[in-house]
């Protein structure tokens, strides 16, 4: 297509109208109102509307990006390429021709915009109007000529054919203008931020197996150590008593025949040192467990130090507690007899706080007294204690000394007083008095 020629100066005939009207917007008075008449086919030959009027050969530009936006399935409406002037000067500029400036009505001020007549009705003008579509051909508006600053705009951006928005401009009269809403877009995400995000997800994984490792090998060894403890490998094969004399034997070979076979490390030790403490004649008792086969029961039992006969005609057996131990059909000949009148007390009792002191009487007897103590006398209503002694170990026939001692206050000043006279000798004795420093003997 050949390039139009320049107009020569002073031909005014082939000035076109349009340049006219912009020359008169631009040089013209401010104060002149300027009207527009819409109806005007000029106007529609300007825009290019006009169905018989072919529009003015523009210069060579680059081809638009075809736009993937359709036109509107209307025949009424025009959509035209939307091109920013920026775009349009550079076009032109490259070229080789003068850039237009496009016609800018007088709008600058909203004081000074002209008043525009009242249009005529749409049946006087011919039918309806048209509607002017102006669509997104997916261009920026700015030209870079910078190579690396447009792409970095694309990448954060996008290259504008994702998200394209469509203004449809529809009668003048109402003024209405719609603009359809973009679409969300699915932009990218940057790679190293899906990196990130995929190793943080893998590492919240491999913490999560790490803590169900360890449960299955704890649970693992819980059942490993009981199935080890619970097994019969390691039953108990022996069992040895010690310190059991007079520690009830039934008792003994009851759980001793329950420890047999069972495993070692499940034998509950202190349930067996109860029961045995349980015996009256224990004291105390200890059971432990020597892996892998054997038990070890170790018993102290109390020691027996005086005896006494009940109402009943049996003899109690009790220790320096006054704890009956046992209950006897006859008289114990190794045990210090008890004389006077004494309770019915059942194993494992205690007959109370006298015998408590004649018990520990007996025990506290030196060797000298203890050979010619015949037996001890208890009033247990008002607790006071004698002792009945031979004059003599070899006459142990004769009537005895009757030794007075009172309570069990300073029991060790009155036995130092009764030893001085075993050692001066009791013959003619027929009693003492050693409760006081001042010893009253009555002889016989």
């Amino acid at each position: 297509m050949s390039q139009p020629n320049p107009p020569r100066p002073g031909d005014d005939a082939h000035v076109p109208d349009s340049v006219l009207d912009e020359l008169s917007a631009a040089f013209g008075a401010a104060d002149d109102p300027v009207s527009y008449d819409f109806d005007d086919p000029s106007i529609d030959r300007l825009l290019g509307l006009g169905p018989d009027v072919e529009p003015p050969a523009a210069p060579p530009v680059a081809p638009p990006v075809e736009s993937p936006v359709e036109s509107p399935a209307s025949t009424d409406a025009v959509v035209l390429p939307f091109r920013s002037p920026r775009a349009q000067q550079v076009s032109t500029e490259s070229a080789g021709e003068e850039p237009v400036q496009p016609h800018q009505p007088d709008v600058a001020h909203p004081t000074d915009r002209p008043e525009v007549p009242d249009q005529p009705d749409e049946a006087e003008v011919g039918g309806a109007r048209r509607t002017i579509v102006i669509a997104d051909d997916g261009q920026p508006d700015t030209v870079y000529l910078d190579e690396e600053k447009e792409e970095r705009f694309r990448a954060v951006h996008g290259d504008g054919t994702s998200d394209r928005s469509t203004i449809v401009i529809s009668d003048l009269d109402d003024g209405a203008v719609s603009q359809q809403p973009p679409t969300a877009s699915g932009g990218s995400i940057d790679p190293r931020v899906r990196a990130r995000r995929i190793s943080v997800r893998r590492a919240e994984g491999r913490r999560r197996l790490v803590w169900v490792a360890v449960g299955v090998v704890a649970l693992l060894l819980v059942v490993g150590a009981v199935a080890v403890v619970a097994s019969p490998i390691f039953g108990v094969e022996e069992v040895r008593v010690q310190g059991a004399t007079y520690t009830d034997q039934q008792l003994i070979a009851d759980i001793v025949a329950e420890l047999e076979g069972e495993p070692v490390l499940l034998v509950d030790t202190e349930a067996l040192e109860a029961r045995l403490q349980r015996d009256p004649w224990v004291e105390r008792a200890r059971v432990s467990t020597d892996f892998p086969h054997t038990v070890v029961i170790d018993i102290r039992e109390r020691v027996p130090l005086a005896t006494f006969q009940g109402g009943d005609g049996s003899w109690r057996v009790i220790d320096v507690q006054g704890r009956v131990l046992a209950v006897l059909e006859g008289q114990p000949i190794s045990m210090m007899p008890i004389d006077g009148e004494h309770p019915d007390t059942t194993p494992g009792q205690f007959a109370g706080a006298p015998y408590a002191d004649a018990a520990l009487l007996v025990r506290s007897l030196p060797g000298e007294i203890r050979v010619l103590t015949r037996a001890v006398v208890l009033d247990s209503a008002v607790g006071t204690m004698s002792l009945l002694l031979s004059p003599s170990a070899s006459a142990s026939s004769e009537d005895p000394v009757v030794v007075r001692l009172g309570d069990a206050e300073n029991l060790d000043a009155k036995l130092v007083r009764l030893l001085g006279q075993v050692r001066s000798g009791l013959e003619g004795v027929a009693s003492l008095d050693v409760s006081t420093e001042e010893i009253g003997v009555v002889p016989r």
